[in-house]
């Protein structure tokens, strides 16, 4: 079986803030690339850098690459053809003997909130004042992980 033309990019899922997080990532790096704004040469390593909020490629890996202490791992897929793109995550599941579940991306503890806060420096004051009453502090955490997603392109 041949491998398909699919570019792919690996995260450690324990220091993504949900698929959402993820999504808005590949969204701008595709963006990036439409405008010729990119800053690497590929959209994978793009969406690495979106996803961090980092302009750097070794700071980005260093925060949200894969490593062999990491035990959820996120990927995100992009190919002219959704079979491709199928064909792979198929390979992935079959690789790794394993189901794939993106639902594990959106499974918070407190060591992750913890861990995202410092990754992303989301200090106790901008959580509060993101916090909408009854809204679970994950969802305000992840609010402010994809402003600064989004705010990457505006940086220079």
């Amino acid at each position: 079986m041949a491998i398909p033309h699919v570019e792919v990019q690996f995260f450690d899922g324990t220091r993504v803030a949900g698929r959402q997080h993820l999504e808005i990532a590949a969204i701008n790096a595709l963006r990036a690339f439409k405008a010729g704004t990119n800053i690497s040469r590929s959209l994978a390593m793009e969406t690495l850098l979106y996803a961090s909020a980092q302009r750097q490629i070794d700071l980005a890996i260093n925060m949200l690459g894969v490593t062999r202490d990491s035990r959820t791992v996120g990927f995100v897929a992009f190919s002219e053809s959704r079979d491709d793109a199928e064909a792979l995550k198929d390979r992935i599941a079959q690789f790794m003997s394993a189901d794939l579940d993106a639902a594990l991306l959106d499974d918070w503890s407190r060591d992750k909130a913890r861990t995202i806060m410092a990754l992303y420096e989301i200090g106790a004051v901008e959580l509060e004042a993101i916090v909408m009453p009854g809204q679970e502090i994950k969802e305000a955490i992840s609010k402010a992980v994809v402003e600064r997603v989004a705010l990457l392109s505006t940086r220079t």
